[in-house]
């Protein structure tokens, strides 16, 4: 089972070079208990993830794996297609990976976009 909400936190934390001792006093709890969230040996309470997700300036759904944008803009969809179609996004297995990559290797995400064309 991926550890998604882990994962996102230790990365958060060690992008904003911050120790588990450092985060974990932060936010009042023991450097275990955060080890124990970052490895998904344990979840955090919802206050808590909302803690963390305030502490790292990042959204809650960011945090939860709901989204790949770190903090959402405020959209308004203009219709119910679009709606639709953005679930539908969201529920493909694997598509946050896919993007991530994609991002770092254009070059790459270039000749996939050709392949994709050529077999519709």
């Amino acid at each position: 089972m991926e550890n998604t909400l882990g994962s996102r936190i230790r990365f958060l934390r060690d992008e904003q070079g911050l120790s588990q001792l450092e985060m974990a006093r932060q936010l009042n709890i023991s450097n275990a208990q955060l080890s124990r969230y970052e490895s998904g040996a344990r979840k955090p309470d919802p206050d808590m993830i909302v803690q963390i997700a305030d502490y790292l300036n990042v959204s809650t759904d960011y945090l939860l794996g709901r989204t790949l944008m770190v903090n959402e803009p405020e959209i308004s969809y203009t219709t119910l297609e679009d709606q639709v179609l953005l679930n539908k996004l969201k529920s493909i297995p694997g598509l946050d990976r896919l993007i991530d990559q994609m991002a770092e290797e254009p070059e790459k995400a270039a000749t996939l976009i050709k392949i994709w064309s050529v077999l519709q």
